[in-house]
């Protein structure tokens, strides 16, 4: 019998929604409707990071779930609440301690482990939830117009295109009104400064060593999950970048060569976020 490998059954699950997407058939589980939250774990309250932010949003769209909270069995029932008998659980990723290696190195060990959640909309006698935040429109572009300018980054408005221009560290946007949707220009802007976060200055995150020939797609996948991330933080509607439709096809030939590429993506994303999350507090001390 084949040993159970936690990354391969992660991406081949993430595979399949590309592969929908590919087709034509499909919205992208990160682009979220309505107000989008990030998963949390019902007893502890704490938000899931990285590889299972996007793992459990990829399960909500596959299974019609309307609800953000998830648990393992044991929890609900700490809860008080009880997983409907048949329901199927989600895999949700933890990292297992090793301690540190006694090489040269010294480094901390970690070990991807399995284990297993149900939604919320899964489970008999879950507590209510909260108000869900508001749709579609400008809900709060004080708050997203604020943490922009928090970050530091220099933004100017100009043309057709958005791209983020390492040798000026300068992010360029199209004007608002180029969009479509407010929220668009909001993921758009959110997409670029994710890119920002890579500059040698702050996080200096350079793909090449890990992805060689593909990095240029696996930078472009860590910022389309940043900005997913960054909106669901916000209350945002996160929608697709403009190139994102391109991307698809090269994510499928990263996540097909190498089981673990979208964990170090996530991960990345995840960081991504946090930096840019970090510097809103330290403007707000600094005024």
């Amino acid at each position: 019998m084949a040993q159970f490998d936690v990354h391969t059954a992660v991406t081949n699950a993430i595979i399949q929604t590309l592969e929908a997407g590919e087709a034509g058939q499909w919205t992208c589980p990160w682009h979220r409707k309505g107000g989008s939250s990030l998963p949390v774990n019902a007893l502890t309250g704490k938000h899931y990071r990285g590889i299972n932010t996007l793992s459990l949003w990829c399960a909500e769209q596959a299974y019609g779930y309307g609800d953000s909270r998830w648990a393992t069995y044991r929890q609900w029932q700490e809860l008080g609440a009880q997983v409907r008998k048949g329901e199927r659980s989600s895999l949700i990723v933890f990292w297992k301690d090793l301690g540190r290696d006694e090489g040269e190195d010294d480094k901390p060990r970690f070990v991807a482990r399995a284990s297993y959640g149900f939604n919320a909309s899964q489970v008999e006698g879950a507590p209510e939830a909260g108000e869900p935040l508001p749709p579609s429109e400008w809900t709060i572009p004080e708050v997203f117009a604020g943490f922009v300018t928090r970050t530091g980054a220099r933004v100017t408005h100009g043309g057709d295109a958005a791209f983020y221009m390492p040798s000026e560290d300068r992010i360029v946007l199209p004007p608002r009104d180029r969009f479509p949707t407010a929220h668009g220009y909001a993921s758009t802007a959110l997409h670029e400064l994710t890119h920002w976060t890579g500059h040698k200055s702050r996080l200096d995150r350079d793909l090449t060593g890990r992805f060689r020939s593909q990095a240029y797609a696996a930078e472009e996948l860590v910022a389309e999950l940043g900005a997913a991330f960054l909106a669901a933080e916000l209350g945002l509607e996160a929608e697709p970048h403009p190139t994102h439709a391109s991307y698809i096809g090269s994510w499928l030939k990263l996540l097909r060569s190498d089981p673990k590429a979208i964990f170090t993506a996530a991960s990345a994303a995840s960081r991504a976020a946090g930096y840019l999350a970090s510097l809103q507090s330290e403007m707000a001390q600094a005024a």
